[in-house]
């Protein structure tokens, strides 16, 4: 009797397909301030998964302003790896902080059939470039327009238990280099990235009781660093 069933299912072709398994698009972030695929197409429930490998500028993935659909990546110098599954259709619009202009992309989440990307044909030999032609030049064409200086303003630096708490206010995406000094030696530096109110604390061994000058510096993508703000702290035991 079970033969027969299964025989009649095979002859009225019935069966189903097992469902497709989730994939993961990557979508790699480069120094040519791009991305490499800024649009895609995926099936509900698949993640596209962004990278930022050998880039050395600083650079995240974050949904367009006012939407909620995913959170903000942190600006890093290289950022880490961030991902987002996606299972509602619809068109969605991402772009990097530091780089709004060039570095925008869209994920177009649909239940159609999706046909397979087919790579362009390399171009010939004689037109490809040896890898050191862009080192370093790339991103100084994109950036050299860029000369207004970034500027440091609400600067606090107070202690806490086991170190400091430093707030600040930068006036565009930068990296903030925080030295802290005794005398001339510096005795920590750290760092941290972004724009906007900025609050780090820092906690950590080397800084003993005693008193220290905190001394804060901004510089942007394009290498325009800030004037030098300078604060004292004073730590107890």
């Amino acid at each position: 009797m079970r033969r027969c069933i299964l025989a009649g299912v095979l002859a009225s072709g019935t069966l189903f397909a097992a469902p497709a398994q989730a994939a993961v698009q990557e979508v790699k972030g480069r120094d040519t301030l791009d991305w490499d695929r800024p649009s895609i197409a995926i099936a509900p429930g698949d993640t596209v998964h962004w990278t930022f490998d050998g880039t050395q500028q600083t650079h995240n993935v974050q949904p367009e302003v006012g939407a909620t659909w995913m959170a903000a990546s942190p600006l890093g110098t290289p950022a880490a790896p961030w991902e987002h599954t996606f299972t509602t259709e619809g068109t969605y619009t991402y772009f990097c902080l530091v780089h709004p202009t060039t570095m925008r992309g869209t994920v177009e989440v649909t239940r159609a059939p999706i046909v397979p990307e087919t790579p362009p044909p390399p171009p010939p030999l004689s037109q490809q470039p040896f890898a050191n032609d862009a080192l370093g030049a790339l991103p100084a064409d994109k950036i050299a327009r860029d000369r207004t200086k970034p500027t440091l303003t609400r600067v606090s630096v107070r202690r806490v238990a086991r170190g400091a708490r430093v707030s600040v206010r930068v006036s565009e995406a930068s990296t903030v280099t925080i030295k802290f000094k005794r005398g001339v030696k510096v005795v920590l530096r750290t760092e941290t990235s972004g724009n906007g109110n900025q609050t780090l604390t820092v906690r950590d061994r080397r800084l003993r009781a005693g008193r220290y000058r905190v001394e804060l510096r901004a510089a942007d993508v394009a290498g325009n660093t800030s004037r030098r703000r300078t604060v004292r702290l004073t730590l107890g035991t």
